[in-house]
Order: structure tokens, then C-alpha cells, then sequence
């Protein structure tokens, strides 16, 4: 995603101060194609996502155009944006976590989920009640948090530049999460279950 946003960087050689016009439209056709790039790289997943978020195909719908008309908004800043993925998963998770506590909507957060597993995940009982604990047991961050690294296999340095936390307090998160739910499925939580990435 990093060529994506270089591509807004370039301007023509020699630009000359009366060929600002020029230049700044070139500037902004690029920024154009990267933002559209995004969107065709990440429409799927980021839809999915917000889909697991807030269990309402219309409002994901509605979450997904809102990010991707911020990313737009903010196109002159994607030159200096190392992750853009990363970036606007953090901002559709901001969106997200806004709609759910706008309509109080923490039942039913991962409906998605189960109605979508993947092929290789067929085991319905053990998928509801992964989504009966992450509700009951997880605030609608922690459950973004566990969602986007386990789910869509962002690590933590991506999850801490899209919550603006630390990436050891992402995995300090992510692990104190993972012990609540451990302990709820009746299990002692053991070693294997602490967050280990770098």
C-alpha cells in the first residue's frame, strides 16, 4: 500500500511556479487513483469487517462509503501515511465504535460473523458461542481489537496506529481480552494464551 500513497508525491519535473494549476491537478488525479486502489483493494475485507461490527448489512454499507469519503477528504495526507490499509481500517473502526455507541447496539455485534463463516469453519455451535462470549464478555473495542488480529490478521503495530495506543498496549489488550475470555469459557488460561508478536 506504501507505492500507493508515493504515487501522490509525484509532480512533474520542472514544474514552474505559473504551472501550479497544473501540477496540483496531476497532484490530485493521483491522489484520485489511490484512493480508488484502496477502495478496490479493500472494499471485500473492510466490508466484512464492518459487517462483524455492527450486524447490520445497511449501516456497514453506510460505514464503508463513510470511510472511504474521509480517506478522500484527507487525500492530501496520504503521502504520509506508511500503512493505508492499516489506516483505514482504523478509521472504520472509529466509525463503527461511534454507530454502536450511538444506537446502544452492543447485542448482536458479531451476528455477521456467525451467519458468514468461512468454508473451513462449519462448527455452528462453537461459532455462537464465540460470538455469545465475545458479546457478553468484551467491550465493542476489545472485540475490534481481537476481530482485526485474529480475524483479518492485522499484528500490533498496525492495530496501534489505528487506535493511537502503543503496540504493547495493543498486545496487553489483546491478551487481558483473551484471558476474560478464556476464563468465561470455563478454561485457566495458560501461557499459550498470552499475545506473542513482535
Amino acid at each position: 500500500m506504501r507505492q500507493l500513497a508515493e504515487q501522490v508525491d509525484v509532480l512533474p519535473e520542472g514544474s514552474e511556479p505559473g504551472r501550479t494549476r497544473a501540477a496540483e491537478g496531476l497532484a490530485e488525479r493521483a491522489a484520485a487513483e489511490v484512493v480508488e486502489q484502496l477502495f478496490h483493494a479493500s472494499e471485500a475485507r473492510l466490508g466484512r469487517f464492518l459487517a462483524q461490527m455492527v450486524d447490520n448489512r445497511a449501516l456497514a454499507e453506510d460505514l464503508l462509503q463513510d470511510s472511504f469519503y474521509e480517506v478522500l477528504r484527507c487525500r492530501d495526507q496520504l503521502p504520509e501515511i506508511d500503512n493505508l490499509e492499516a489506516w483505514l481500517f482504523g478509521i472504520a473502526r472509529n466509525r463503527a465504535l461511534a454507530a454502536l455507541r450511538k444506537r446502544r447496539r452492543l447485542r448482536g455485534a458479531l451476528e455477521r460473523l456467525v451467519q458468514r463463516p468461512d468454508p473451513a469453519e462449519r462448527n455452528d455451535l462453537e461459532l455462537l458461542e464465540l460470538r455469545d462470549l465475545l458479546q457478553r464478555h468484551l467491550d465493542p473495542d476489545d472485540r475490534a481489537l481481537l476481530l482485526l488480529r485474529y480475524l483479518h490478521g492485522f499484528d500490533a503495530n498496525e492495530l496501534a496506529a489505528m487506535t493511537g495506543r502503543t503496540p504493547e498496549a495493543v498486545r496487553q489488550r489483546l491478551a487481558r481480552a483473551k484471558r476474560r475470555l478464556v476464563r468465561a469459557a470455563g478454561r485457566t488460561p495458560t501461557d499459550s494464551d498470552q499475545e506473542r508478536e513482535p
